[in-house]
């Protein structure tokens, strides 16, 4: 007597499965803070250099700190700060007389947005090409990372946008 309980594997669902793991696993990059001691300047590249930097401005070499980052989960955090940036524009309603008054809000605001979507284009830079989010249920605490929410826009920082824990002589 024979036993034929094999399992039948399909293997276009295998296929299938490898397929969407590999899109949704997690993608590790570096990205670098740069810090000019003389100007007193911050700001990041994704960009790495080596033999390191001069700054344009004044011709100092700049101070690097080179910070590990998950680029979905550090997209997937933009995405839902400028998600929550046009909730913030949407629920700005101004009357008229008060609009000279609100137009230093709202271009803090328009400036944030555009942070965020020059942040995301950088992560794509990082993996030459789109970046597909995590989920919409995804729990951005899950990390263990260092967050920070800025209130009270209640905008989601990750450790690799706080260069004060880089550098903290620096003034952000």
């Amino acid at each position: 007597m024979t036993n034929n309980s094999a399992k039948v594997i399909n293997l276009a669902d295998r296929r299938a499965k490898k397929e969407n793991d590999a899109r949704n696993a997690p993608i590790h990059a570096l990205i670098t803070w740069l810090y000019c001691p003389k100007c007193k300047s911050l700001e990041y590249s994704e960009i790495e250099m080596p033999n390191g930097r001069i700054h344009k401005q004044c011709g100092n070499m700049v101070d690097e700190e080179e910070v590990e980052i998950e680029v979905r989960a550090e997209y997937t955090i933009s995405l839902r700060n400028s998600r929550r940036l046009d909730e913030l524009f949407e629920g700005t309603k101004i009357p008229g007389f008060l609009k000279p008054v609100a137009k230093k809000g709202i271009g803090m605001l328009e400036r944030l947005q555009a942070a965020e979507k020059e942040y995301r284009r950088r992560l794509e830079n990082i993996v030459d090409g789109p970046v597909i989010p995590y989920p919409d249920d995804w729990d951005e605490y899950s990390l263990e990372m260092n967050l920070k929410t800025l209130n009270p826009i209640g905008l989601i920082l990750t450790e690799a946008r706080q260069p004060n824990l880089h550098f903290p002589e620096a003034e952000s």
